[in-house]
Order: C-alpha cells, then sequence, then structure tokens
C-alpha cells in the first residue's frame, strides 16, 4: 500500500464508513483487500500517491485492467463497489472537491448467481414450524416472518431499532439501506402480530445493561448478527424438514419477490420493496416463474408430453 497520510486516512475513514454499517467483518476484510489493490495500482501503475488527482479516467482504467488480468466478475463488482463507497467517504469529509466516480462510464455486469427460492407451501410450512412458547422462539419467528413478509436483506434487518417499527402504520423504516438510501417496507398483519409479542414480553429478557434498542438481540444481549441469522436459519429448516439446498435468509428475500409476480404484483412495486434502484434487477425474478412455466408446459402441454414424439413428425 501507498505509504503517505492521505491515503492511510482515506484507508481509516473507511474502514470507519464500514463499521458503521455493521458490514460482516469477512465483508470488510474483502473490501479492504480490493483497496489494497487499487493503492497498488496506483502507486506502481499510473504513479499516484494522491487521491485529490485521480480521475474518472483512471477508475475506469482501473477497472479495465482487473477484466484484462482475469480477475472474476465479482471481484470486479466488489472493486467497483469499494471505489464509490471511497470517494463517497472522501467526499463527505470534504478531503476532495469533486468525486470522480460519479462520471465513470463503465459498466459491469455481475452473473447472476444461483437464487434458491422456496414455494408458498415450504414457505408456510417452515413458519409454522417456528414454535413460539419462548423467547427463542418467538425472536426467530419474528426475524423469518419480517424476512419473507418485506424482502429486506438480512444486513438490514439486523441493523433495525425498536423504534423503526411503527405499529400505527404497519411499516417499517430501514435506515441507509443498499446505496445509503432509507425506504419503509410493509409490515404485514402475521408480522405485526408476532412482532409486538416479541418486543413487547420476550425483548426485554435479551436486555442486559443499558437498552440500546436495538430490534434483535442474542443471547449475550447484544446485536445479533447476520451469521446468527444464518446458522439459525439453518438449524430451523433441518428440524422442519426442509432440506433444499443452498437456502440462505437471502432465499425470503428472492421467495417474497417471486410470490408477489406470481400472484400478479406489479413488477415496479417489487422494485420499490426491494429497494432496487434499477427495474432490471427486479426483472431477473421472472426467470424463475418462466423457467417453472416451461417445466408445465412441457407436462401438460399435448404437443410437448410423452405421447407426442418428434419420430411421429409426418414428413
Amino acid at each position: 500500500m501507498a505509504d503517505t497520510g492521505l491515503l492511510q486516512k482515506a484507508a481509516a475513514l473507511l474502514h470507519e464508513h464500514y463499521a458503521g454499517r455493521a458490514l460482516h467483518e469477512a465483508t470488510v476484510k474483502r473490501k479492504m483487500l480490493e483497496l489494497e489493490r487499487f493503492y497498488r495500482y496506483l502507486e506502481n501503475t499510473i504513479h499516484k500517491t494522491d487521491v485529490r488527482e485521480i480521475t474518472a479516467a483512471d477508475i475506469e482504467d482501473y477497472l479495465l485492467s482487473l477484466e484484462t488480468a482475469g480477475y472474476s466478475t465479482t471481484t470486479q463488482v466488489i472493486s467497483r463497489t469499494m471505489l464509490k463507497e471511497l470517494f463517497y467517504t472522501l467526499q463527505t469529509h470534504d478531503l476532495i472537491l469533486h468525486n470522480p466516480v460519479e462520471t465513470i462510464d463503465l459498466y459491469i455486469k455481475e452473473k447472476a448467481g444461483l437464487k434458491v427460492i422456496l414455494t408458498v407451501e415450504e414457505m408456510s410450512e417452515f413458519l409454522d414450524s417456528i414454535e413460539t412458547h419462548n423467547g427463542f422462539g418467538l425472536r426467530d419467528r419474528t426475524i423469518c416472518e419480517l424476512l419473507y413478509v418485506s424482502g429486506m436483506r438480512v444486513g438490514e434487518l439486523t441493523g433495525l431499532h425498536v423504534e423503526d417499527v411503527d405499529f400505527s402504520l404497519n411499516e417499517v423504516f430501514i435506515r441507509q439501506a443498499k446505496g445509503r438510501k432509507d425506504r419503509i417496507v410493509p409490515l404485514g398483519e402475521v408480522c405485526k402480530g408476532v412482532m409486538e409479542k416479541w418486543i413487547k414480553k420476550a425483548r426485554p429478557w435479551f436486555v442486559r445493561g443499558n437498552d440500546e434498542g436495538i430490534l434483535f438481540l442474542s443471547v449475550k444481549g447484544k446485536r445479533l448478527s447476520s451469521s446468527s441469522i444464518r446458522s439459525m436459519l439453518s438449524k430451523r429448516l433441518k428440524n422442519a424438514g426442509i432440506e433444499k439446498k443452498g437456502v440462505s435468509p437471502h432465499s425470503f428475500r428472492h421467495s417474497c419477490a417471486t410470490h408477489l409476480l406470481m400472484n400478479g404484483a406489479d413488477i415496479r412495486y417489487v422494485q420499490e420493496l426491494l429497494g432496487h434502484e434499477s427495474i432490471e434487477t427486479t426483472v431477473l425474478y421472472t426467470r424463475h416463474i418462466v423457467e417453472n412455466l416451461k417445466k408445465v408446459h412441457r407436462m401438460y402441454h399435448p404437443r410437448e408430453n410423452e405421447l407426442y414424439r418428434e419420430e411421429d413428425i409426418p414428413i
């Protein structure tokens, strides 16, 4: 890493920015590795050690160099995101006058990963399997209901406070979501019922010392982490007898979007609910619906099923 005061200060500010967002430790480490890679490029390739001198062209050249060097699309996307966050942080601390990332003209298309989606039946079976006689069951049921009804990301959920839940309006306020944008999502009547019980009856037993208002707490009274939620979900799914491979908290987000679209929801409503900046991202959820439609079509259409073979077509 280039050994200059300003670059070191920029790195410290970026790390502080990530800490404030309560990102997972592994995520922060990955982003900081990309920062080190960028700093090496500044020092060894374009010989710049002052972030104030970096232009949009420099950033575009750097991102293109990653592609040329054979780095994965995921690495390229993480690096671009890190750069956006770096220069945003520098700008908010008045260390740069202009943000060069705002004017770069380069689009990286991230390859779509495997979206594991639970069916409506599987989701209902799973949620109903979580007993709520004790605090842990009530907490876990509330978490899973909220993930499914709102489609929020697990990182957004762990950042919630009690004050973010408005029972009178039946909604949840998500602060500084992805892209540093606030948004409001519906709470839903079913989730509202278990949420009220969690907050009023069970949550007080999890508080240790001063109550900081964090919505979901661990047994030690700390903010429940994303990794703890993943572990809890894995155990709860196994107990419910649902062993679909690859199910994660993000599967609830995928399932929420897919089930809404299947039931006729306007795609722009789903875009707003999920907080997608581009509707193109939301459109990807329709692929699952199309694939299922094709399977049903092959199984039941008289021209596609096993009674109709290609060799039977007269020439």
